[in-house]
C-alpha cells in the first residue's frame, strides 16, 4: 500500500499516492441504490425477450438493456419494448420529464431514517447513493441547476437527509454521479459502445457544469466515496476534482470510471485478468479500486476491486422482475465470500419503488443476509485475502481469509462428506483449533502443511467455513 500524503496536486503522479483507506478493506459489504424518475415506470426489458443472438449486436444489446434506470435511453427505440410499454401506459406525447415531477411528488413518503435501520441490519458498512444518473436529474437541490430543465432536480434533500441517516447508523456514505453521460446535454439515442464514449464537453457548456456540481457535493456533504460513471469528458479537470477531494476527505477514496476522450490511454487501459466474468471498465490513469460489473475476480490480484450488481438483472426497480429473478441469500453470501477471499468488496444495489418504498423481496434479503453476517462475518469483514495453493477441493471453489487470530478456509458449495485433505498456505503459525461455522467436524490433524479433516455434516448454508484458530 501507498502511503497517503494530506496535500494531493493536481497531477497523476501526486494522485497515485493515494492509499485506499483501511475501513474500505474491513468493510467488504456495501449498498447502492438506484432511485431516481425512472423508478416511476419502473421498466425494463427482461433477459428472455433478447431476439436470439442479440448478445452479439450492440444495438440489440442497449434496445433490450435490462437496466431500468436506462428507461429514457431505450424507450427511443421506437419498435423496441421499452417504447411499447410507454405508449400503451402513458400515451404517444407522454414526456419523460412528467416522471421528475411525479418523484417529486413521491418523496412525501419516504423515510430516510427507516432506510439506514435496514442496511445497518443488513450487516453493509457503507452506502452509495446515486446522485445523478444518466438522465440528469439530480437529487439534492443544487445551486447550479439543469440549463436545459427546469426543476431537474429534488425540492428534498435527498442526498443530504440520507448521509445524516446512514451516519447516524455508524455508516460510511458515498455518492455516485454520471459523470461521462448526460442526457439532458445530449440526447442522441445511445446504439453503439462509441455513442456510449461520445460525451457531453466544454462545447455544451457540460465541463464546468459537472464541475460544480462535484465542487457542491464534496463541500456540502463530504462524502467518504466517491463513485464516478462511465468517465469524465476532461481528464484533468477530473485531476482538479480528485485532489480537491483528496485533500477534503484523505480517507476517502474513488473508483475507476474516470476515463477521458481527452486523456492518457495505458497500455494496459483495457487488460482484462484471467479467470474473470462480466464487464471491466478501461483502466484511467488515477484510481483507487477497480469495479467490475456483474463480474467476480478468482483469484488474488495485486488491486483491490469491488463487484457491483443488482438484486436481479437491474439496478434501479423493475416492477417485471420478481423474486425468481432476484440473487437467492445464499448466492449473496457465496458472492460476499467469494470477494473477501480475493481481495473484494460487494457493492449490492437496492432498487427502491417510484412510491419511495423498498421492494419487501429485496428488503427481506437484506435481513436474511444481516443474520447470517451476525455469526460468519467474522470470516468476511476485518479480514484480508490469503492465497491457496489449490483453487478447489472435490470440485469445489475455495478461498482463504485471515485477521489476526484466525484463517477461514472457506468453500463455495458442498464438497462430498468425508475425509478432506486440504494444503494449506505456507508459513503458516500453529494451528490450536479447527471449527466448522454452523457445522461439525469429527476428527482432525495437521501433517507437514496438510489439514485432513473428517466431516460427516456440513452447515446449511451456501458458503461452508471452517475456522482454524492460530498460535499468537
Amino acid at each position: 500500500m501507498t502511503s497517503r500524503t494530506s496535500d494531493y496536486a493536481a497531477t497523476e503522479a501526486s494522485l497515485s499516492a493515494h492509499a485506499v483507506p483501511d475501513w474500505f478493506r474491513d468493510s467488504k459489504f456495501g449498498i447502492f441504490i438506484h432511485w431516481g424518475p425512472y423508478s416511476i415506470p419502473a421498466f425494463a426489458p427482461l433477459q428472455h425477450e433478447r431476439p436470439d443472438g442479440s448478445g452479439d449486436n450492440v444495438m440489440q444489446a442497449f434496445k433490450y438493456n435490462p437496466y431500468a434506470e436506462w428507461y429514457l435511453n431505450t424507450m427511443k427505440f421506437e419498435d423496441g419494448p421499452t417504447a411499447q410499454f410507454h405508449r400503451e401506459t402513458y400515451g404517444e406525447d407522454y414526456s419523460y420529464d412528467h416522471f421528475g415531477e411525479a418523484f417529486n411528488a413521491s418523496l412525501e413518503n419516504w423515510d430516510p431514517v427507516a432506510w439506514a435501520r435496514l442496511f445497518k441490519q443488513s450487516g453493509a458498512r457503507y452506502v452509495v447513493l446515486v446522485t445523478k444518473h444518466h438522465d440528469g436529474f439530480l437529487l439534492w437541490p443544487s445551486k447550479m441547476p439543469n440549463p436545459h430543465k427546469a426543476n431537474w432536480q429534488t425540492e428534498r434533500d435527498v442526498v443530504g437527509e440520507l448521509a445524516d441517516a446512514v451516519r447516524a447508523e455508524g455508516l460510511k456514505f458515498g455518492i455516485y454521479y454520471s459523470g461521462g453521460i448526460d442526457w439532458t446535454f445530449k440526447g442522441k439515442c445511445i446504439e453503439t459502445i462509441q455513442d456510449l464514449m461520445d460525451m457531453p464537453g466544454e462545447a455544451e457548456g457540460y465541463i464546468e457544469y459537472a464541475n460544480a456540481h462535484y465542487h457542491e457535493l464534496i463541500e456540502r456533504y463530504q462524502p467518504d466515496y466517491l463513485w464516478n460513471d462511465i468517465g469524465y469528458p476532461s481528464q484533468q479537470a477530473s485531476f482538479d476534482i480528485l485532489a480537491k477531494y483528496y485533500n477534503a476527505v484523505p480517507e476517502g477514496l474513488t473508483n475507476d470510471r474516470w476515463i477521458a476522450p481527452d486523456g492518457d490511454l495505458k497500455a494496459d487501459a483495457f487488460e482484462r485478468p484471467e479467470g474473470m466474468t462480466g464487464v471491466l471498465p478501461p483502466k484511467p490513469p488515477v484510481w483507487d479500486i477497480r469495479t467490475p460489473e456483474y463480474g467476480m475476480f478468482d483469484h488474488i490480484l495485486p488491486f483491490l476491486w469491488e463487484t457491483t450488481r443488482g438484486m436481479g438483472h437491474s439496478f434501479a426497480y423493475n416492477k417485471r422482475e420478481g423474486d425468481a429473478d432476484y440473487l437467492s441469500p445464499g448466492g449473496i453470501a457465496t458472492m460476499l465470500a467469494s470477494s473477501a477471499c480475493f481481495n473484494g468488496n460487494v457493492l449490492l444495489n437496492v432498487g427502491p419503488r417510484g412510491d419511495a418504498q423498498l421492494d419487501p423481496a429485496q428488503a427481506d434479503r437484506l435481513k436474511t443476509i444481516g443474520a447470517w453476517l451476525e455469526t460468519k462475518g467474522q470470516a468476511i469483514q476485518d479480514t484480508r485475502p490469503v492465497a491457496l495453493p489449490n483453487k478447489s477441493i472435490d470440485g469445489v471453489n475455495i478461498g482463504a481469509t485471515r485477521d489476526a487470530d484466525a484463517l477461514y478456509l472457506q468453500m463455495f458449495g458442498k464438497p462430498s462428506l468425508g475425509t478432506l485433505e486440504i494444503q494449506l498456505p505456507s508459513g503458516l503459525e500453529t494451528v490450536t483449533s479447527l471449527e466448522q461455522l454452523g457445522g461439525e467436524v469429527d476428527d482432525w490433524s495437521i501433517k507437514q502443511g496438510v489439514l485432513r479433516v473428517t466431516v460427516n455434516e456440513w452447515a446449511d448454508e451456501a458458503v461452508q467455513i471452517f475456522k482454524l484458530g492460530l498460535s499468537i
